[in-house]
């Protein structure tokens, strides 16, 4: 398992950009990382299918707008690159279980997540992948949430001192569940409770209820949490049964749109 890295996702492109390419991926984009309205937010516009566009116009802010935006031309940039295509060329569909799928090059697999002024990528070859960000913005009763969707033992844990740890304990196994569902395909109404990260900060592997399909797969996570420039911070996990994913750190993130 990994530790919590503490760095600013601003200062990770610095390191990030002589990465050599390869799966599984993840890129990081902020949405005030381009601006609204620029020369390079229209360009990115031309990038969009007609469905896209009519998706965009339905969120009432120009906020939502533009995050919808970023989040699909981030999508098509990698994709299209990782592909050999042009990113406006890129055909979407979805699996019976409503998980998206890249017409062009099926081998690829790819989850999006956002939240707050963030966007993030998660893509792999071959083997499905989930990803979730969560950037806090209001308080939340952890532990009436936990009791309601949690393990026992993650209840246990959120309960348990120093109670200044509660926030990060609750969203690193948060965004671990949500993250795991998205790789599944199955949606978190599956049942949030029937996996248990509790142990996770601790090295533990994730404990898995008895009638889970596919609890033998070899599944691997990854996490990472981001001091943000308010005092917050950026929830980051990613899940799937590629070994690599294993084997991730926050140096591996790619900052921008790819």
């Amino acid at each position: 398992m990994n530790s919590t890295p503490h760095m600013s996702p601003r200062s990770a492109s610095v390191t990030t950009a002589h990465i050599a390419s390869r799966l599984p991926g993840l890129w990081l984009l902020r949405t005030d990382d381009i601006v609204a309205g620029s020369p390079t937010a229209v360009a990115l516009e031309k990038l969009l299918s007609d469905e896209e566009r009519a998706r965009q116009q339905k969120f009432q802010g120009a906020d939502q707008q533009h995050g919808f935006l970023l989040g699909r031309a981030l999508m098509r940039r990698v994709l299209g690159k990782l592909s050999g295509t042009k990113p406006e060329a890129l055909r979407f569909s979805r699996l019976p279980t409503g998980k998206p799928l890249l017409e062009n090059a099926p081998e690829l697999h790819f989850s999006l997540s956002h939240s707050g002024r963030w966007i993030a990528l998660a893509v792999s070859e071959n083997e499905a992948i989930g990803i979730d960000i969560e950037q806090p913005q209001k308080p939340r009763n952890f532990q009436r949430i936990a009791r309601h969707y949690f393990h026992p033992q993650e209840c246990a844990l959120l309960d348990a001192p120093p109670r200044e740890l509660m926030p990060v304990h609750f969203y690193r196994m948060w965004t671990l569940k949500e993250a795991f569902y998205k790789a599944r395909g199955t949606g978190i109404s599956e049942g949030l409770g029937r996996v248990d990260f509790s142990g996770f900060h601790l090295g533990q592997r994730a404990q898995f209820a008895a009638d889970l399909p596919g609890r033998e797969l070899p599944w691997q996570f990854f996490y990472a949490m981001f001091p943000l420039r308010d005092t917050s911070q950026l929830h980051l996990a990613v899940a799937g049964v590629d070994p690599a994913i294993g084997d991730l750190s926050a140096n591996a993130i790619r900052r921008g749109m790819g």
